[in-house]
């Protein structure tokens, strides 16, 4: 008869248990020295080996010959309770052996020694299913019991669990497999099977696991009976989630703001059956691997990808900014919580696909970093296809003759300076401070600042210039809101009150600089929106 995987690959020793490293040498440490207490406590999530650890124990501690702390499955012993026929170790389910009447039935038993072995197990699985009066009668026993007697509670939840009980246990806390762990179990199963599997399609199932290894069993028992090798695609099948091509056809039209491609994606996921809730947790896997290459860089080794899917998480990468991924991964997280409790899951991910794609709404923070961020590249890319930029922050006065046969024009605004009392900061000094705090504390303010050339300090005024090509940042920071801000940040670096004066730096227009001007201010639409656009003659 068939016996699934689970039950099969149930360790029989401590040595072969996966993990939890830290438990397995104490108790087998106390099974060597012979230090064991009457009562354990294990808890944690499904499928980390709380029942199996029990069991090992109960059949250390009654072996006749164990082996450096583990029973040597040979003795008589061994074998009796291995085949479940020894009176010396009973299991109970609390879930369904909850009332008082079981476990006083229970404890009527306590007074009898064992018959076969050195020590009486109790092993009570979900313990915490137990009613109250049932752990009342559980109580005197647990703390005085027989010399012969061990109690194993095992539990999921040991917050519910009195804290007269926990007191008296020896409380161990199973922790979650990591997925390197579960596909190095789940390889050597699959090849003491005969069965091919993938190295990808392992991390999937390890993935998919959330650190249990029952779990991940189950999963690869199932796809191992829909085929003769497990692969990425079968065990996607299985899951019900989507391809990796797919996820990544869905983050470029992220990356592109394609709304539209977006939803037509949406609808081919819809036709194939798949569930929303388990798409966005996919999508949300896939957006933190991108974002691990983006900080990692394109040569480092991703978790559960191969060198060629290193390569394509890179290359995708590349198309967003940090901030962008910051926020879709927000965003993503929200909408699978919201699948939850949603009438419908399909509407919640159209919207979230939407906004993701749209430009962020511009009271949203990390949106404003995210558009910085954008119109910062947009800015280099123009200074890289010839577009002159605004000259950067330098104390040098600009020449003011032009070399001998060209005509010259209007000469730059000359830096001007108002000698300062000594001991006093300098004015640039004060203006670089300045920058900095504008910079922490109001990226909005300091981005269209920076394009500015510090223009001097005189008469308590500081001046900055804008050359023609950026002179709609100018008329920007001197709206009243914008320029009380600047001088605010001035006036706490140089202690003293200051005022602000943008201007322009007069550099003489050529031909195609109404055009350069025109295209910024397309590109500025563009990215913040028509209605977002303010411009002052």
């Amino acid at each position: 008869m068939y016996q699934a995987l689970y039950r099969v690959w149930r360790p029989k020793t401590f040595s072969d248990m996966v993990g939890q490293e830290a438990i397995v040498r104490t108790l087998r440490n106390q099974v060597t020295t012979g230090r064991i207490a009457h009562a354990y406590l294990f808890c944690g999530s499904r499928g980390t080996g709380k029942t199996s650890a029990a069991k090992i124990m109960a059949r250390a501690i009654n072996c006749l010959n164990p082996q450096n702390g583990d029973p040597c499955g040979e003795c008589q012993s061994c074998k009796t309770i291995e085949s479940d026929a020894s009176f010396d170790v009973y299991e109970m389910d609390a879930a369904s052996n909850s009332r008082v009447e079981e476990i006083r039935e229970l404890l009527e038993k306590v007074d009898y020694p064992p018959q076969f072995g050195r020590y009486k197990v109790y092993i009570i699985d979900e313990v915490h299913m137990l009613s109250n009066a049932a752990f009342n009668a559980l109580l005197k026993t647990l703390e005085e019991p027989p010399e012969y007697m061990v109690f194993i509670l095992a539990t999921t939840e040991p917050q519910k669990l009195p804290a007269t009980i926990l007191s008296r246990c020896q409380r161990f806390d199973f922790g979650r497999f990591s997925e390197d762990q579960i596909a190095g179990h789940l390889d050597k199963v699959a090849q003491a099977s005969g069965v091919k599997a993938e190295k990808e399609a392992l991390s999937l199932i390890a993935r998919a696991a959330e650190g249990g290894m029952r779990d991940a069993l189950s999963i690869l028992d199932m796809c191992m009976g829909a085929g003769d090798a497990v692969t990425e695609e079968a065990v996607r099948a299985a899951l019900g989630t989507a391809d990796r091509a797919f996820l990544f056809s869905f983050a470029d039209a992220i990356a592109r703001r394609d709304g539209a491609e977006a939803l037509r994606l949406i609808e081919e996921l819809m036709r194939g059956g798949r569930d929303v809730q388990v798409f966005l947790k996919d999508l949300s896997a896939h957006l933190r691997l991108l974002m691990a290459s983006k900080l990692c860089g394109p040569d480092e080794t991703l978790p559960g990808a191969s060198a060629e899917n290193t390569r394509r998480y890179a290359d995708q990468a590349a198309g967003f900014s940090q901030e962008k991924l910051l926020r879709v991964i927000e965003g993503c997280m929200r909408a699978e919580a919201d699948t939850r409790w949603a009438s419908s899951a399909r509407s919640v991910l159209e919207i979230f696909a939407l906004r993701a794609c749209d430009q962020p709404e511009e009271r949203d923070v990390q949106a404003l970093l995210e558009r910085i961020d954008t119109l910062e590249s947009r800015l280099a890319e123009l200074e890289k296809n010839g577009v002159r930029a605004a000259a950067a922050p330098t104390n040098e006065p600009a020449a003011s003759a032009a070399p001998a046969g060209t005509s010259a024009g209007p000469a730059l605004r000359p830096v001007t300076e108002t000698p300062v009392p000594a001991g006093s900061k300098a004015p640039k000094d004060i203006w670089n401070d300045a920058l900095k705090m504008l910079k922490k504390t109001d990226p909005a303010i300091f981005g269209p600042l920076s394009q500015g050339k510090y223009g001097g300090y005189q008469d308590g005024t500081f001046r900055a210039f804008f050359t023609a090509e950026v002179d709609f940042m100018m008329t920007m920071l001197s709206a009243p809101g914008r320029r009380e801000k600047i001088e605010n940040a001035l006036n706490q670096c140089g202690g003293q009150n200051a005022k602000f004066e943008a201007l322009p730096a007069e550099i003489p227009v050529d031909p195609a600089q109404k055009k350069r001007q025109e295209s910024n201010l397309n590109g500025l639409i563009d990215m913040f929106g028509r209605d977002k656009v303010q411009i002052d003659e």
